[in-house]
């Protein structure tokens, strides 16, 4: 039967009417975007200006890309992308697999009560503070009283100092970020895991596989579209990841290896009043950040996988 205009018309009407609580929930939802994410992107026209805050933004005079040339040629940009780009690709090749195989770990517990008490455990640091994460690591790892100085006394030395050790911080910041959000990411893949027929593993089971065999060739493929999505999601906020956890964490003994882009254009702005150059670099970071997204989807799509859009 052939659709016409009245009939579509009327389709979605009666659609609109049956999910109409749904769209009201959302009303709120679609709100907070356009408050707090679209309305303030009119704020982007500061990256081409000399912004003064006494001038606003219509009084400011207008400069092109000066501003984003001055970022080409300062020293202490070009070092916090380095950093963050080398942190990132770090963050990429361990934590991102790292939540897969706890998830796959969490799957293959059978008996239920040890199963949640594993989960629950490993959910809890998500919802703890940088703040009280950092305070954790400083008290772990001080100097003067933390496990590695009292391991080193014992054989008469003293341990290095793991938070202003520039060699080292990077690895801080990655087994700090798994130990908080690892257990956290778990949650899609467990949850995907959940939704697989349990008779392919019955099946499985009758074909002589056993748990590694289930897992290869069940379990994985299974959720194979969800970890497509997430690793798309993740390459396209991948220099976005870490402000809190850097500006917590990192000192000025360590910004050769720790000052990332966000920690950055954090001091431009408010230490130096440098607004417009704080600006330009936000805009730099996020244009990149959307060249990596759609890059990322359109690889995955030339795979044959099930891309975002």
């Amino acid at each position: 039967m052939k659709s016409t205009p009245a009939s579509i018309e009327r389709l979605n009407q009666k659609s609109f009417r049956r999910y109409r609580y749904l769209y009201v929930m959302f009303i709120p939802v679609l709100a907070w975007y356009l408050i707090f994410c679209y309305v303030p992107m009119y704020g982007l026209v500061m990256a081409f200006q000399d912004f003064f805050m006494s001038k606003g933004y219509f009084g400011s005079r207008f400069v092109g890309f000066k501003h984003f040339l001055e970022l080409y040629n300062d020293p202490d940009f070009v070092r916090a992308f380095v950093n963050t780009a080398v942190i990132a690709l770090l963050r990429m090749v361990t934590e991102f697999p790292f939540g897969i195989a706890l998830a796959l770990f969490l799957n293959e517990i059978r008996h239920q009560k040890l199963r949640k008490t594993v989960q629950t455990i490993i959910y809890l640091p998500h919802f703890l503070s940088w703040v009280i994460v950092a305070s954790i690591f400083f008290t772990f790892l001080s100097p003067e009283r933390g496990l590695p100085q009292m391991i080193y006394a014992s054989f008469g030395k003293d341990a290095p100092n793991y938070l202003t050790n520039p060699e080292s911080f990077r690895a801080l910041l990655i087994l700090s970020d798994i130990w908080k959000e690892a257990g956290f990411s778990t949650v899609v893949y467990v949850a995907a895991m959940a939704a697989i027929d349990p008779q392919q593993y019955e099946a499985a089971l009758i074909d002589g596989a056993g748990r590694w065999g289930q897992m290869m060739h069940i379990t994985l493929p299974g959720i194979s579209n969800i970890v497509v999505v997430m690793f798309i999601l993740t390459i396209g906020q991948i220099l976005n990841w870490g402000f809190d956890q850097v500006y917590n964490f990192y000192s000025p003994m360590v910004f050769s290896s720790g000052d990332i882009v966000d920690t950055y254009i954090f001091r431009s702005a408010l230490g130096d009043n440098k607004f417009s150059f704080a600006a330009a670099a936000g805009l730099f970071k996020s244009l990149l950040c959307a060249v990596f997204l759609v890059a990322s989807n359109a690889a995955v799509k030339k795979l044959g996988q099930e891309s975002i859009y």
